[in-house]
């Protein structure tokens, strides 16, 4: 039976290409950490598909004002593309795009980046043993496996405010940051006090004439000893490359032990001791200190690293506003009390919506099952890379395995481990499809919900979990840990056929 249909017959373009072994969706860290893997063992029939006419991911899109990293970034790059050249310890937006350019380089030379292909629907052909794959505007490919490195934080999650349409000034999300937008003089507004806010606020709020933070739940906040790395240092890492290698293996380890804490609320007691002091010694105003200080377990949403967040909050031009937001209005925005507040500029630092780049494509694997079916409850899979009913198909960054703590790189690069791992397999058993057992996935998600429980991530609400508490993004311990049961491919966990 044949499940490739897509539309009307008379309106699908032909099937022009040869028939790849493997094709990538996405050419941010994980397309490309995935195609560097896959041309250093020879294979050449594979092709990296993006939705845009520029490689980045995550970087192209969040290019707000102060956007950074918050791992060090030496450790925040491929093992196997090191960087002397970073020019801070905490790398800057663009100097991370820079670094991807440098790394889609020589695919966009050998033409292997087909840009502007926004994957709309991927079909498995349980005859032909093929995904079928179609772009938005209808051109079609087709595939042998198929890698999904679609990443999360690019779908962006508005205010759940009603009335957006009808402000009449400018209304922006973090993620959509206007080149040409200027602030200067204008009355703004942040919606949100995460990750993209706090990097924000300090970056904008000497340019403008007034500034309100809009702040729903106050956020732990580690100091971030951000410091240029002089050109010397540079040249002398370049010259002398075990250097690089044990600085990215000291902040590794230290990352690791952060876990070591977020995994139990009362194992992270010097984390506590170094974000309140922080807090004590940056903000000497007690009403407005008490109005920042969390109510949560550290860890329990995502850990920020800023030591100048404290600070812009208290410029004169600037207010931290924890009064409850009720709607926009034409001219800015209405508080629950019914006050109403005047905006040249709202910015909404919001957020994201993790599952939306997996919801908006329509993905049928065996006997034409829909992935949205089977992750209609929760996202279920094998080690975050692989899903019942789905031959041949493998996420990186999939379910449960986000990071609280580390370098999602280092989960990236475990997670192409894997996969290599199932095509070195299906090659040596002239296997034409592979799909996880359904009691390894089980047993795979028994795990995550067992770690989960009792852990600092369960003491408030996050977007690490769904609506019934339950763990969708989080790999619940370390980085390590992770390796260990991913990096390699366990025959016993899959059937070929």
């Amino acid at each position: 039976m044949r499940h490739a249909e897509f539309g009307p017959q008379a309106r699908r373009p032909p099937v022009t290409e040869p028939t790849l072994d493997v094709a990538v969706i996405g050419c941010g860290f994980s397309g490309l950490a995935m195609a560097r893997a896959l041309a250093a063992r020879g294979n050449h029939q594979f092709r990296i598909f993006e939705k845009s006419a520029e490689p980045g991911g995550t970087w192209r899109e969040n290019r707000y004002p102060g956007a950074a990293c918050d791992v060090p970034s030496h450790l925040y790059s491929l093992s196997d593309a090191p960087n002397a050249d970073w020019t801070r310890l905490f790398p800057r937006q663009a100097e991370i795009r820079r670094y991807l350019d440098t790394l889609a380089a020589p695919f966009r030379a050998d033409d292997r980046i087909e840009f502007g292909f926004e994957l709309a629907a991927a079909h498995w052909d349980d005859t032909e043993r093929l995904w079928t794959l179609q772009a938005a505007d209808g051109r079609r490919t087709r595939a042998r496996h198929l890698v999904l490195g679609l990443g999360g934080l690019h779908h962006i999650k508005w205010p759940d405010l009603s009335g957006r349409e009808s402000f009449r000034g400018t209304l922006i999300h973090t993620a959509q940051w206007p080149a040409d937008l200027d602030l200067r003089g204008k009355r703004v507004a942040v919606i949100g006090t995460g990750a993209s806010a706090a990097q924000t606020v300090p970056a904008i709020v000497d340019r403008v004439q007034s500034l309100h933070v809009f702040q729903r739940t106050p956020t732990w906040i580690l100091p971030r000893p951000d410091v240029g790395i002089p050109a010397w240092v540079r040249r002398v890492m370049a010259m002398v490359p075990p250097l690089r290698l044990m600085l990215r293996a000291a902040v590794f380890v230290w990352l690791e032990l952060l876990s070591i804490g977020l995994r139990k609320p009362w194992t992270a007691g010097w984390a506590r001791w170094l974000a309140r002091r922080q807090l004590r010694r940056q903000v000497t105003d007690p009403a407005l200190r008490a109005r920042l200080a969390p109510a949560f377990p550290i860890g329990c949403k995502r850990v920020l690293f800023a030591s100048d967040y404290y600070p812009a909050l208290q410029q004169p031009q600037c207010r931290l506003v924890t009064d409850s937001l009720d709607a926009f209005t034409p001219t800015g925005v209405r508080l629950d009390g019914g006050s109403e507040l005047d905006f040249d500029v709202i910015v909404c630092a919001s957020g994201f919506d993790p599952r939306a780049a997996i919801d908006r494509i329509d993905i049928r694997g065996r006997d034409g099952m829909r992935l949205a079916d089977l992750w209609k409850e929760r996202p279920v899979s094998h080690l975050g890379i692989t899903t019942v009913g789905m031959p041949n198909l493998y996420f990186l960054l999939g379910p449960n395995t986000a990071l609280g703590h580390n370098s999602v790189l280092y989960m990236i690069e475990t997670q192409v481990r894997h996969v290599l791992g199932a095509l070195d397999h299906c090659a040596r058993h002239d296997a034409s499809q592979v799909e996880p057992t359904a009691e390894a996935q089980s047993a795979f998600m028994q795990r995550i919900d067992q770690r989960f429980r009792g852990t600092a991530w369960t003491g408030c609400r996050s977007w690490y979990v769904d609506a019934e508490g339950r763990n969708i993004a989080l790999w619940v311990g370390s980085a390590t840990g992770y390796r260990r049961a991913a990096g390699t491919f366990r025959v016993r966990d899959y059937r070929l056929g």
